[in-house]
């Protein structure tokens, strides 16, 4: 029997040459003592990782734990790790694998641009939203809706309502945004930093020429509590306003009673 692809068990030396089955003989490299069975050499199967022959019907080598077996993946039948071509549909295994992932990494690549497009849509979208809530706002009649859709929103609508309560130039958008902030902003959990841009918005707010922007921030800063708010405030008890004022007043209970329950905890 020749044999022409054969490592040794013992040290993985290469063994070639002419052997007979059930005759010992010593490898050439370490010296161990082997045997060749009466296996044919079609009947073996060589692990492709260490050389070892195996009996054909094993599906992993029984030196290194290696797959001796491939599946088509045309028709899924096992073949031998050696063979080129599926013993069941033909298949030339290698290409077909070759194919299979390709299209599997088209199929993941389509699927990766399907949702980037599905998220900017979605992004698009809700940035409309956001616009038309915003507009809204310039309508009190429609501030019940708008502001309740706004809290909705939480977190992704703060920094559109602080821009519009500083600068938009219609004061009932500028109040309805002071409105939904307290709102938002005592409802929902959302960002530290966005927090903190919305406490500041306020208190500049509370310099509006417009006595509803001044009662409604005034309103929201009682909602947060935040020891920065109450020098504003305090100031704001002189506001020309007689509503603002007690407002400001109200507002400022509120911090101090949030102070005392601290300390009598």
């Amino acid at each position: 029997m020749k044999i022409e692809r054969l490592a040794c068990p013992s040290c993985g030396g290469s063994l070639s040459g002419n052997f007979l089955p059930y005759k010992k003989f010593e490898c050439p490299s370490c010296g161990s003592t082997l045997l060749i069975t009466d296996l044919a050499t079609d009947q073996t199967v060589l692990c492709p990782q260490c050389q070892t022959p195996n009996r054909e019907e094993l599906r992993y080598c029984s030196n290194c734990g290696g797959s001796l077996k491939v599946d088509c993946v045309l028709c899924h039948t096992a073949n031998r790790v050696d063979v080129v071509y599926c013993a069941h549909c033909g298949a030339h295994l290698e290409r077909a694998r070759a194919r299979r992932l390709e299209m599997q990494e088209t199929r993941r690549r389509l699927q990766t641009e399907r949702l980037e497009i599905l998220k900017e849509k979605e992004a698009r979208q809700q940035q409309e939203r956001l616009a038309r809530l915003i507009t809204a706002l310039e309508e009190p009649e429609n501030h019940g809706f708008a502001i309740f859709q706004l809290n909705q929103m939480g977190d992704e609508a703060v920094e559109a309502l602080v821009e519009t309560l500083l600068h938009d130039h219609d004061p009932d958008a500028r109040y309805g945004s002071a409105i939904a902030l307290g709102k938002i902003c005592t409802e929902h959990e959302i960002r530290v930093l966005n927090k903190a841009k919305v406490t500041q918005a306020l208190i500049r707010a509370l310099a509006d020429p417009e006595p509803a922007v001044r009662f409604w921030s005034a309103e929201a800063l009682g909602r947060f509590k935040s020891p920065l708010s109450r020098e504003p405030l305090t100031a704001l008890l002189k506001d020309p306003h007689q509503g603002v004022r007690q407002q400001a007043r109200r507002s400022l209970e509120r911090l101090a009673g949030d102070k005392v329950k601290r300390k009598d905890a």
